[in-house]
């Protein structure tokens, strides 16, 4: 969709503006709301967590945006889909670094099972073809990989402590400031064109704030509140098999019996990682460190003295909205 938009009447920061601008306006608009508020049992942070949010969006999230929208100018989709892929991998490793996440063995197959269904859905049973021009915009995109998975780490600390929809929309908001600064900083390389785009780009754009955008990142943010992110991340691997199915709707092109098999490989991810126990070699993780299960088993002291040995409060031992006491 983003090819899309870029190809028929938008600069790529155009559409990373006007995109995220209506998001955020969405998220915020919603949570204005008292009732929206109480049926999503939003949260809104502190002040320091709401500048962190912010800064997560400006310095990490919006330059990953970026760069994919200008990578896609300089490499091919299938390229940049395969290294998509790795985004699980990297964030995973990520959770355990930083997040003190404990990734058992049946949540590593489940990653590396999803990895492999959709790198079939992407280039099929053989090796990718890179083609050489293409190095510029395929370390472009790996760029953004990486930068995108150091903000969904950092953002899932910062969840556990608020919401997600809240937390997500001061990230939003974030990436909003660094989009609106590109075209003043760097006018030749990021420059705000919008020249009478087609029909089929207001579509992308209005598909991208809507479904992948307000549906898909609410949504993901806020089960990031009560799931490891190490798991979460195997759902993104999705977007391949979805893109796919969005292709057949609008363009007419018929999934080939690679994508149905790698899809049913990402199903078998999502359960293989969706059945494990938690609080065995599963946990998840606050700002700081904590087992969400072992802790709402050890209620009291016990828990609080465990919090105060890591040094910083984790999610599990404050308050959330939603969960029982």
């Amino acid at each position: 969709m983003v090819r899309l938009a870029t190809t028929q009447g938008f600069s790529p920061l155009a559409v990373a503006l006007i995109r995220w601008s209506i998001l955020a306006c969405l998220l915020f608009g919603s949570l204005s709301i008292p009732k929206f508020r109480r049926l999503t049992r939003a949260k809104w942070p502190s002040v320091g967590d709401g500048a962190r949010a912010f800064a997560v969006g400006l310095a990490l999230f919006a330059p990953a945006h970026l760069m994919y929208y200008l990578a896609l100018g300089k490499t091919s989709t299938v390229e940049g889909n395969v290294l998509g892929t790795s985004a699980p991998l990297w964030t995973a490793l990520l959770a355990f670094i930083l997040l003190r996440e404990r990734i058992g063995a049946r949540r590593w197959g489940a990653i590396a099972l999803g990895i492999a269904g959709a790198y079939l859905v992407s280039v099929g049973p053989r090796l990718p073809e890179l083609a050489r021009g293409n190095t510029e915009g395929n370390l472009l995109y790996l760029a953004g990989v990486l930068s995108e998975s150091v903000a969904s780490v950092f953002a899932a600390s910062l969840v556990r402590r608020a919401s997600g929809l809240t937390v997500l929309a001061f990230q939003v908001l974030g990436a909003v400031a660094a989009f609106a600064l590109g075209p003043v900083l760097l006018p030749a390389v990021l420059p705000f064109e919008v020249a009478s785009p087609t029909p089929v780009a207001l579509g992308a754009v209005g598909y991208l704030i809507l479904l992948p955008g307000m549906l898909c990142f609410s949504v993901w943010y806020t089960l990031v509140e009560r799931f490891p992110l190490s798991l979460m991340i195997v759902s993104l691997l999705l977007q391949p098999p979805l893109a796919a199915l969005v292709a057949w709707l609008t363009i007419g092109e018929a999934p080939t019996a690679d994508v149905a098999v790698g899809t049913l490989l990402i199903l078998g991810a999502l359960v293989l990682g969706a059945t494990e126990r938690r609080g065995s070699d599963a946990s998840l993780s606050g700002a700081g460190g904590g087992d969400v299960a072992a802790d709402e088993d050890r209620e009291g002291e016990a828990g609080r003295d465990h919090h105060e040995t890591c040094g910083v409060p984790s999610s599990a031992g404050e308050e959330r909205p939603g969960k029982a006491t």
